[in-house]
């Protein structure tokens, strides 16, 4: 957990100055033009500076040593051994001050300066007035009482003057004890009012002074003054940089809010922060992340398609463009259904990227082509998600695996409606804002009132120009052949594998699930809708993949069985379900991390694991499962 920033200042003190006209030196020169000044007085606010280390002039400046006068004006300060710099924050300004160096850094931006910065005795002493006035302050030097007055104008860090600052994340009220600071239009607040205040998250500050913040799974390491940040080990540029104030690191509240996927709002004259992060509406705990290689798996014996719910995969075109999506409106995917029961069960899952330039209304319409049979919406519920940010296995994909395995999807209006032969009518609509990517996941059922054969058309479609969906009865676009994208429509949404029966106390197993070998049940060639093509969908998106693994126990004792799971493929990322509680499964990076399961305790000789997967979008596949005795 995060533990207090301490400044590097036990050996180093660092020092500030302020350039003084011509005074006589009052004490015994030293060397190298620096003498000390005993009889200075230093007022900060009104109140008198006390400092055990001498305070020093030098070319008619005078230099004062760091850790007096940083405490007294609220300043952090970190110390970098290897270029001698000290970099000092206050109230959200930076300045950085290099000993030799007569060039400052002043929030990134080189300032000139008279007087280097110097050691004396193995202290680091820096001008007083070039840091005291960057850092917001006034300098009054009197010569007849040999007196500096600084008058800070701004507030001196620390709990916050006048009315508190009001943190509200997902409708919490949090009244802060530390500033909200705005810098270059940008807030940000100390990570311990984010990890404190969200379930699931943690907050670090690692041995090399970066600081790591976890948020459902999804890790953030953040360096003080770089806008350099590892998210799942990628390395991200953003435009901000977090820094260090009060023993805390700042961060910048937009970016993590737009990497997770939410909204932010700050009203600065009510020192109001609205934080909203969309992705904690997850039922589920994630699985806490292990650390080491896994062998290589056998690829499942045998995988088989079962239920009575069909699936049809609306993720081609992907990417949506005007070249691929030249008109107003167009159909994505479209489902003639053929029935011959009376009543019918469908899935429909989308995942779509929008970059039309404009706000788009999406939707699934169920038109009823048959001439005498009117059908009715027994049944509709569903999930979606969109985001603006390019992590869309977090954002989205663990959203919807984690609804649908804990069958939280959301009744929708259009249960029970009615549509006549000949109509259209609306299931469900979305509106995709432009550079946002949607996923959903809908389960339909459908029913003849007479208890005919019904006959229907099930569609994906978008309008960039308001229409009504009902009217938009094309056939869908071309698949997008450069990215593919799976496309189609088959005659189930879930998988089963059986796993060969594992004997306690043997050694241990490994096992890929949907590798596109033994498994691959979704090809374009037997989908069910080839009109304009269709892609196969070997990651099985939007389906529920069962697997069941058979445990043998001859020894007559209580034994602990523990499952590993790992990514094949890629990073992984998903849900799963185990004897019939669902967990979350965080980021996976291939061959280095794995996860694992509660123990499972088999007191019997022959007992049943099932467990059941929904695989994230956007990641990497395969899953392994690993079994062995503990």
């Amino acid at each position: 957990m995060f533990s207090k920033f301490k400044t590097s200042c036990m050996i180093t003190a660092v020092a500030l100055a302020t350039i003084l006209p011509g005074q006589p030196s009052a004490s015994a020169a030293s060397n190298n033009g620096i003498h000390i000044k005993n009889n200075v007085s230093i007022n900060i606010n009104g109140e008198t500076l006390k400092v055990s280390d001498p305070i020093l002039n030098k070319s008619d400046y005078l230099f004062l040593p760091m850790r007096a006068l940083y405490e007294a004006v609220g300043a952090s300060v970190d110390w970098k051994k290897e270029t001698l710099t000290a970099s000092a924050i206050r109230n959200g300004k930076l300045v950085d001050l290099t000993i030799g160096s007569n060039t400052a850094l002043v929030d990134g931006q080189k300032v000139p300066m008279v007087v280097a910065p110097f050691m004396y005795k193995d202290r680091t002493y820096m001008p007083l007035r070039f840091v005291s006035e960057n850092f917001g302050g006034n300098v009054n030097w009197n010569p007849t009482t040999q007196t500096v007055d600084i008058s800070l104008t701004d507030e001196i860090p620390g709990k916050p003057q006048g009315d508190p600052y009001i943190l509200h994340i997902n409708n919490d009220r949090i009244v802060m004890e530390d500033p909200i600071i705005v810098k270059q239009s940008r807030s940000y607040i100390p990570a311990n009012y984010i990890y404190d205040n969200l379930e699931d998250s943690s907050g670090t500050l690692l041995p090399d002074n970066s600081f790591e913040l976890q948020i459902a799974g999804m890790s953030f390491v953040f360096k003080e003054n770089s806008n350099q940040v590892l998210i799942n080990d990628e390395v991200v540029t953003m435009e901000a940089k977090p820094f260090m104030q009060n023993g805390k690191m700042y961060v910048p509240v937009s970016f993590i809010v737009n990497a997770l996927g939410g909204n932010l709002r700050y009203i600065e004259e009510k020192r109001e922060l609205y934080l909203y992060v969309y992705q904690y509406m997850y039922t589920s705990s994630f699985l806490e992340k292990s650390y080491g290689s896994t062998p290589t798996p056998t690829n499942v014996p045998s995988a088989r398609l079962e239920g009575d719910r069909d699936l049809l995969i609306s993720d081609n075109p992907e990417t949506l463009t005007s070249k691929l999506i030249p008109k107003s409106n167009a159909t994505l995917a479209q489902y003639q259904v053929k029935a011959t029961s009376a009543t019918n069960k469908h899935r429909v899952f989308g995942w779509h990227y929008n970059t039309l330039g404009t706000d788009v209304r999406m939707g699934i319409t169920v038109q009823n082509t048959s001439s005498t049979e009117s059908i009715e919406v027994i049944d509709s519920k569903g999930t979606s998600q969109q985001t603006g940010n390019s992590w869309v296995g977090h954002d989205i994909g663990l959203t919807i695996a984690d609804a649908t395995l804990n069958d939280k999807l959301k009744k929708s209006s259009s249960k029970g409606i009615v549509i006549a032969p000949g109509e259209t009518k609306v299931i469900e609509s979305y509106d995709l804002l432009n550079s946002y990517i949607i996923g959903y996941l809908h389960d339909l059922d459908i029913r003849a009132i007479n208890g005919g054969t019904p006959e229907y058309t099930i569609r994906t479609v978008l309008t960039k120009d308001k229409s009504n969906l009902t009217s938009i009865l094309l056939d869908p676009v071309p698949i997008d052949v450069s990215a593919k994208h799976p496309r189609g429509a088959w005659t189930s949404s879930t998988i089963l594998a059986d796993i060969p029966a594992y004997t306690v106390g043997s050694p241990r197993v490994g096992y890929s699930i949907s590798n596109d070998r033994t498994d691959n049940l979704l090809t374009a060639e037997n989908s069910l809708s080839k009109i304009n093509g269709a892609i196969g969908n070997p990651g099985h998106f939007g389906m529920n993949y069962k697997v069941s693994i058979p445990l043998v126990n001859q020894t007559g004792a209580t034994k602990t069985i523990k499952l590993k799971l790992a990514g094949r493929g890629g990073i992984y990322s998903g849900a799963v379900k185990v004897n019939g509680k669902v967990y979350l499964v965080p980021t996976l990076r291939v061959g280095t991390e794995y996860v694992e399961l509660p123990d499972y305790i088999m007191q019997g000789s022959s007992e049943k694991l099932e467990l059941e997967f929904m695989h994230a979008g956007g990641v990497n596949l395969p899953v392994a499962i690993y079994v062995e005795t503990k």
